[in-house]
């Protein structure tokens, strides 16, 4: 497909959802495809099957950027095994070792990088809060410099440390228990969705919001029932 074009990424992805259609061992995104299976043999039973799906529609592979029979892989920024899903280490070192933002435009750089995390990191509203409320308003210019107060540095690191103690996430099991946890305060909500899973409740995945200010106004109930 042509670079450049608008829609290009969107008509690429249409393809490439019924290329894969029916293989439910297949994740595809773009041209990143993510077979997954139980064991070897039936890897390669797999693997087989693409291929000849492949060859149907006409799709080359450069065997050189593809890697088979992992037990782990990174894809999409994530490192994924049998156990669950993970933050990729030079993604996690890359935060650790970024240094305290001086600018509005750092501190945005900052926070995007640590929200593509999210997902895996409990009441990541709350622990960042201090550090949005330097983002509000606006007249907020990339360029305005931030004065970083004891409060900013301290919410700075926590939001370090929330990364480095990422949880796994586990795979949805079509067979196992869910339940859903929630809990609101005065400024965010916050909830968890898990599966029981070898007698333990397991997360799937983490969500926190920040509060506007006319939820803020809302009663303890209703902030409850907002987080559900």
């Amino acid at each position: 497909m042509a670079y450049g074009l608008r829609n290009a990424a969107q008509t690429f992805q249409r393809f490439m959802d019924e290329v894969l259609r029916g293989l439910d061992f297949c994740f595809g995104y773009l041209d990143d495809i993510l077979v997954y299976s139980s064991n070897s043999t039936q890897h390669q039973q797999h693997l087989r099957q693409l291929f000849q799906r492949l060859t149907e529609y006409g799709i080359l592979i450069n065997t050189n950027k593809c890697v088979f029979g992992q037990s782990e892989v990174d894809f999409l920024g994530y490192k994924v095994s049998a156990a669950g899903i993970q933050p990729l280490d030079a993604k996690v070192q890359a935060i650790q070792e970024f240094p305290p933002p001086k600018t509005v435009k750092e501190l945005r750089r900052f926070l995007g990088m640590i929200n593509f995390y999210r997902r895996l990191i409990p009441n990541a509203a709350t622990i960042q809060a201090p550090l949005n409320q330097m983002l509000a308003g606006p007249k907020t210019k990339d360029s305005q410099p931030i004065n970083m107060t004891p409060d900013l540095l301290e919410a700075f690191n926590n939001c370090k440390n929330s990364l480095s103690e990422a949880t796994l996430l586990v795979h949805p099991d079509s067979q196992a228990e869910l339940a859903s946890h929630t809990d609101a305060s005065d400024s965010a909500i916050g909830a968890v969705l898990q599966q029981y899973q070898d007698n333990e409740w397991k997360p799937l995945a983490f969500f926190s919001k920040k509060l506007s200010p006319s939820q803020r106004k809302y009663s303890p109930y209703d902030r409850e029932l907002l987080s559900i």
